[in-house]
């Protein structure tokens, strides 16, 4: 007589199935795909986010072996099965684990682990990445960077084969900024799903914690000084340390940017038309782009003055996501 599979086994072999069909998508090409590849780890994390950790792990598991399944010929096993737990898999179990960790509070209720600080750990894993990529490109000449100058420079030249002149390794200029780059971009992929996991959850109220509210985003004032430090070790040093902190200080940039971003929540919710404000405000970020060292600057003063939480406090709690 058969039984049931229990909720927590059903929703981990679900949602590690759709993650790795998600991932799987980008064979069949076009901007849909690359979406749904994009999307990947919001499965993931929804099942971690929804049963617990172990969910998370399971739904892992069954993802990573049904992608080396499907994407064995066409990419081989080991890049899909990288691919897959650097940019899925990994970003979830973490997003899970601290997301779900709570103490009690002085008033008897739950304190869960704040946002700035989940922010803080995931741009440390991604710079522990880069930290492990370095290590292994010792032995190459120039270091990671000069890896890099010469993968840019092959890439360039199959776009412009006449331009090989001009296209040498020291004309890649953005070659020393690409690894903070590509954190920035697996940080940003992190925060997304992770918001829509949890919205999708809170929905249907299938959540475990509350979800968190740009307001209340803080980072620990030791932040501020590593960001610092980073920003000055990137002007002043050459070669690899100069390399390691303008790494650095691109990546620490994020989290102060949601700061800033948390500052600008608090005064629009001293107005009227709130919601309107913010729209326009992240079309205008996010859209030009130049303001977004303004909001990173803006975060770090924050950091100081403290008049974000004086502009929260004045207005009646409300949600703000």
């Amino acid at each position: 007589m058969g039984g049931k599979l229990p909720p927590g086994l059903t929703v981990a072999f679900g949602s590690g199935i759709l993650a790795a069909l998600f991932y799987a998508a980008v064979l069949l090409g076009g901007f849909g795909a690359l979406i749904l590849g994009y999307l990947a780890p919001l499965p993931l994390m929804a099942a971690g986010l929804w049963q617990g950790t172990a969910a998370a792990v399971l739904a892992s598991i069954i993802g990573t072996m049904l992608v080396t399944l499907l994407m064995q010929e066409e990419t081989g096993g080991l890049v899909a099965t990288l691919g897959f737990l650097i940019t899925s898999a990994l970003p979830a179990l973490v997003v899970v684990r601290q997301s779900l960790l709570a103490r009690t509070a002085p008033d008897g209720g739950l304190e869960w682990y704040p946002p700035g600080r989940l922010m803080l750990v995931l741009a440390g894993v991604g710079l522990g990445g880069v930290a492990i990529a370095m290590v292994m490109a010792m032995g190459e000449p120039g270091g990671l960077e000069g890896v890099i100058r010469q993968a840019l420079s092959r890439m360039a030249l199959l776009v412009a084969p006449g331009q090989a002149d001009a296209l040498g390794p020291d004309a890649m200029w953005i070659a020393p900024a690409m690894p903070g780059l590509v954190v920035i971009s697996w940080l940003l992929m992190t925060v997304v799903n992770g918001t829509l996991a949890q919205g999708l959850l809170s929905r249907f109220g299938l959540n475990r914690r509350p979800s968190m509210r740009m307001v209340d985003f803080t980072l620990p004032h030791w932040s501020a000084l590593a960001l610092s430090l980073a920003c000055a070790g990137a002007v002043l040093l050459d070669g690899t340390p100069g390399f390691a902190a303008l790494t650095v200080a691109l990546v620490l940039g994020v989290p102060f940017l949601f700061a800033g971003l948390a500052v600008v929540h608090a005064v629009a919710r001293r107005q009227k038309a709130s919601t309107a404000l913010l729209v326009a405000v992240y079309l205008f970020v996010f859209l030009i782009g130049w303001p977004i060292p303004f909001l990173v600057g803006l975060g770090m003063i924050e950091q100081w003055m403290g008049f974000r939480a004086r502009l929260a406090a004045r207005k009646p709690d409300q949600e703000d996501e």
